[in-house]
């Protein structure tokens, strides 16, 4: 008789309207619910904030804050601290974010009673929350959810935290704990107009430091920290409730301890249909994987399980599978991320970099590496061994296979449907737009476009609704120190004017 066996890693529970998505969803991780509320695309304004810069050491190439100059033996410092002015900020696509908090029972230090409602902390003292080692505790958090659910979690960024926090209401005691940010359980003041709770007022969150390419050096901000970690949020006391106003007017201020998180959730497929889910199942000894897309994969594996990508391709984590001892990489779909080629675990696991390099950037000396130690998919075994035994065979076989690889990266970012251009903010002094390519793993470059501060606000509202991958296909794109870059691109406007960028 033929057993079958269910393990529920996750469900996440949703209604998926067949128009749009919902504006509220709910994640159920381990018996634990996690509710979360969308936020529309939309324009912010960035507060005066400070950060600091990074410079390249000469000998490596590598963002340092100083270097050891080899002729003198003195270290030289490339870092300074700025003060960023205000500035606007345009969230161009649609993201969810927790309804509340994370509070004590969904970290899993308290199931039951009051304390289990309660907001975690990044405390100094493990007896009222966590560790305040932000890359200790709360980073292998969110890997666990993106692990469980196969979900892109992550911190807000400072834009994105303030677009879901929205204005300040004119009652705001209705909304927000003026108290001095003493910790209260979650949900118990009005939500704002977004449907989040608990924004105002209480603790401080973290937020995600914003890092870019500018002048030849890494600008790295940070709103505001505690501890080493970036934090957005306002206490405010009965004293004086107007404070609240004043401080979420300006930049955000260090003095709030503990801070809190709340997590942003993307790449919720558009086309995804009805309940969510991620099951391992198991017929005799083979396993297969269940989601909401049916059955992706078959029992027919000897392993299946989840593993973190921390790759643009795929939100969250991949499912990795063995089967007859070669080892792949499936996305949630079914679909073949890393063909079943790996000898071993360890082997597909340090291919991942290969997968997400393949889709979304270009750089040579990384694929000449995997082309090398990889058996092609049309290529026998024998010939595999044969070319790894003889360098002059390995280096015409990398050779033919590099011609016209740089088309195919630079047709894979164009075409990926979920590539698009994100207007960063509008520099009104310089008259220029800043804007970068999203999902493009290693184009961190920030690009300029001069824009007429008269023509600022039509052209934001033209980036809204344009088609992105027709104007990243008209773009013209060549290979810059490796990576894949725009070297023109014009965008026309419905009124007929036209502005370009030109490297």
């Amino acid at each position: 008789m033929k057993h079958t066996i269910t393990f529920i890693f996750a469900a996440i529970l949703f209604s998926l309207s067949a128009l749009a998505q919902p504006k509220e969803i709910k994640v159920t991780v381990d018996g634990m619910d996690i509710e979360l509320v969308r936020i529309e695309p939309g324009t912010v304004t960035l507060p005066e904030r400070t950060a600091y810069t990074l410079g390249k050491d000469p000998q490596t190439g590598k963002w340092v804050y100083s270097y050891k100059d080899p002729m003198t033996g003195r270290y030289q410092v490339v870092s300074e601290s700025l003060t960023l002015p205000e500035s606007t900020q345009i969230i161009s696509e649609a993201y969810y974010i927790m309804k509340y908090p994370v509070t004590r029972a969904q970290w899993g230090l308290e199931q039951k009673g009051k304390k289990a409602t309660m907001p975690i902390t990044m405390s100094y003292s493990t007896d009222d929350g966590i560790d305040n080692n932000y890359d200790t505790h709360a980073v292998p958090f969110i890997k666990k959810l993106k692990q469980k659910t196969g979900l892109d979690w992550a911190l807000p960024s400072l834009g994105e935290w303030l677009l879901a926090c929205g204005p300040i209401p004119e009652n705001v005691e209705e909304y927000a704990w003026i108290d001095g940010g003493t910790v209260h359980a979650v949900g118990l003041k009005k939500p704002n107009a977004n449907g989040a709770y608990d924004m105002l007022g209480g603790l401080a969150e973290m937020v995600e430091s914003a890092s870019y390419e500018q002048d030849g050096k890494l600008v790295i901000e940070h709103p505001g920290y505690v501890g080493g970690i970036p934090v957005m949020g306002a206490k405010a006391y009965k004293k004086d409730p107007s404070k609240l106003l004043e401080l979420m007017s300006r930049a955000p201020v260090s003095s709030m301890w503990p801070p809190t998180l709340r997590l942003v959730l993307k790449g919720i497929p558009e086309d995804s249909p009805g309940i969510l889910k991620m099951q391992i199942v198991k017929e005799g000894n083979k396993y297969g994987l269940e989601t909401e897309y049916g059955t992706v994969l078959k029992p027919e594996y000897d392993v299946v399980k989840l593993v973190d990508m921390d790759s643009d391709v795929v939100a969250g984590c991949g499912i990795m599978a063995a089967k007859n001892g070669k080892w792949g990489i499936f996305n949630r779909k079914g679909e073949t991320l890393l063909p079943m080629i790996f000898a071993d675990e360890k082997t597909t696991l340090d291919n991942i970099q290969y997968l997400g390099f393949v889709s979304y950037s270009y750089n040579y000396k990384l694929a000449a590496k995997s082309l090398a130690t990889c058996k092609g998919e049309f290529e026998k075994t024998a010939d595999f061994e044969a070319r790894k035994a003889n360098p002059a065979l390995q280096k015409a076989y990398v050779e033919s296979k590099m011609e016209g690889l740089e088309e195919h990266f630079i047709l894979d970012i164009t075409n990926n449907k979920r590539t698009h251009i994100v207007l960063l903010d509008y520099d009104a002094d310089n008259e220029v737009y800043r804007f970068k390519v999203s999902n493009v793993r290693t184009l961190w470059t920030v690009y300029e476009l001069p824009v007429p501060i008269d023509a600022a606000p039509a052209f934001s509202e033209y980036i809204k609704s344009a088609d992105h991958q027709e104007l990243l296909q008209s773009a013209q794109w060549g290979i810059v120190d490796d990576c894949a870059q725009i070297l023109q691109i014009t965008f026309t406007l419905p009124d007929g004017r036209s502005y370009t960028y030109s490297r």
